[in-house]
């Protein structure tokens, strides 16, 4: 069973550089979702989303510190993913490639977004704006923009490294 697994890691996958590529991509991320709240007008943070998944509905530094450390986790989690596997499959520079895994991402999660405004609690309350709609779309498609070319642009081809 573990040997049909590893035939579809990728051969070059370097664990220790994919997760050094997803945080920093995770940080580009998370300063592109600073600036978007404003520029774009949707308030929307990633980190009080998952501040709401994880019991803090009332605000408190311990539960803001545990949402940041699983945002970071789950930018390292996704390049782990990338690296090891998807990667590969996918057509030219390593910047293309981060950004067309990066907006994939969103495509594939999107259709949850009905279910995070129906069930979020700090959605249901107004604390944070609803998701399913087009500015929050476009918003996520910059966000993960930002986050694939830089992932793509840290984890490049081995060949071009």
């Amino acid at each position: 069973m573990t040997h049909r697994l590893l035939k579809y890691l990728a051969r070059d996958w370097r664990p220790g550089r994919a997760a050094s590529a997803g945080l920093l991509a995770t940080l580009v991320y998370s300063i592109a979702m600073e600036g978007d709240k404003y520029f774009i007008g949707n308030h929307f943070n990633d980190v009080r989303f998952l501040e709401g998944m994880l019991g803090g509905v009332k605000k408190s530094k311990r539960v803001t510190i545990f949402a940041w450390l699983v945002h970071l986790l789950n930018g390292v989690a996704l390049a782990e993913v990338y690296a090891a596997v998807v990667k590969r499959c996918l057509p030219g520079p390593g910047w293309l490639r981060g950004l067309i895994f990066g907006e994939a991402f969103v495509a594939a999660i999107w259709c949850l977004t009905p279910l995070a405004d129906k069930y979020h609690p700090l959605i249901r309350r107004g604390e944070i704006p609803r998701l399913f709609n087009w500015r929050s779309f476009w918003q996520n498609l910059v966000r993960h923009a930002a986050y694939g070319i830089s992932l793509g642009l840290l984890y490049p081809n081995e060949a071009r490294a």
